[in-house]
């Protein structure tokens, strides 16, 4: 498979965040996934990272549970 074409189905040739670049979006990441709204492109380098970094991932579903723990009940259920 060419470069060019696996650079195209991973979404760009783009390096992997590092953590520290994580940790700045890891929010923005956290609130998509509440919303239900993960496939936005602009975190697939987030999902990327999270995918292979037991550190931020463990960040990242704290963040979740707590963002969830304190969420208003959903009265729609």
């Amino acid at each position: 498979m060419s470069d060019d074409l696996v650079n195209r189905l991973l979404g760009g040739g783009d390096p992997d965040l590092d953590c520290e670049a994580c940790f700045e979006r890891i929010d923005v990441y956290a609130e998509a996934v509440l919303r239900g709204a993960i496939s936005d492109r602009q975190l697939l380098d987030v999902v990327t990272h999270l995918a292979g970094c037991p550190a931020c991932r463990e960040i990242a579903e704290g963040l979740i549970a707590a963002l969830r723990a304190g969420a208003p009940p959903d009265d729609t259920k």
